[in-house]
């Protein structure tokens, strides 16, 4: 194959992709995604986002008590990395299509199964995860259709939709220590066995697992970090003198360290109030 021949080729290649590329034009609603992690649960949600532009939106341009795509074009839907609870409905990790129905003083919330929808059109209520009522709110006006995240806490967070005036969430409920403390049981090396201990004794849970992990940890390898959280761990216990002795051991080992860890007065501090006591 000659080199005029490959030169030729790959020319004609690129004049046809330039023949067939299909030029882009913006969307009269364009597309949007927000997400947010909810411990360790990713909530993400994508929607389109429909402007008001002078017009009457609700009962007008969105009916009430009628089902609606929560947003424009394609169905909005969420997914969730892990199993959450709104209301009193497990919902198995997935995506999902979310769906509104909206009234004077409040509005449903429809998960649904069937998240390949073009807005309502193949909608079927069997298929509905879940059904969730609540409140809504009249608010500043926003243009462009918005959802978004509020009241976030390590096991649960508020997905509120918000246009025009109109404003209506529901609460978003995690077992956050059920997940973490799944994969802390799967935890390898000194480090990730340090995390999972440092997990339990913050969180005041599974604490018999936690002593146990810590002291995987010093077992593979002995160091500041790991001795830091097996004195918080006697001390948490009761145990002043033992803790004061680790701690000192680990105030000794970091001062010896290249670099001294940046949180070692701190220690020092501490050290201090378990002697006064």
């Amino acid at each position: 194959m000659s080199k005029r021949f490959l030169i030729t080729f790959f020319i004609l290649i690129v004049m046809l992709g330039q023949l067939f590329a299909q030029p882009k034009y913006p969307r009269v609603s364009p597309g949007a995604t927000v997400s947010q992690m909810i411990g360790i649960t990713e909530v993400k949600v994508t929607f389109h986002r429909p402007g008001v532009k002078g017009r009457l939106v609700w009962d007008e341009l969105v009916p009430l008590d009628k089902i609606w795509r929560a947003g424009a074009n394609e169905a909005t839907t969420i997914e969730f990395s892990h199993d959450v609870t709104i209301g009193e409905t497990l919902v198995p990790a997935g995506k999902y299509s979310l769906f509104i129905i909206p009234t004077q003083k409040d509005a449903t919330f429809i998960i649904n199964k069937n998240a390949e929808l073009w807005g309502t059109f193949g909608y079927k209520q069997e298929e509905d995860v879940v059904r969730i009522i609540k409140k809504t709110e009249y608010l500043n006006h926003m243009e462009w259709l918005q959802f978004s995240f509020s009241k976030l806490r390590k096991n649960s967070a508020v997905l509120s939709m918000h246009w025009e005036d109109f404003s209506v969430g529901f609460a978003i409920n995690v077992d956050t220590d059920k997940y973490v403390l799944e994969g802390a049981r799967k935890a390898k090396g000194w480090e990730e066995l340090n995390k999972a201990a440092i997990y339990c004794l913050e969180n005041e849970v599974a604490l018999d697992e936690g002593k146990a992990w810590i002291d995987k940890s010093l077992a593979e390898e002995r160091n500041y970090w790991n001795l830091v959280v097996k004195a918080e761990y006697l001390a948490y216990g009761g145990d002043l003198a033992g803790a004061q002795k680790i701690m000192k051991e680990a105030i000794e080992m970091g001062k010896k360290m290249e670099r001294v860890p940046h949180n070692i007065k701190e220690r020092e501090e501490q050290l201090k109030e378990w002697e006064t006591k």
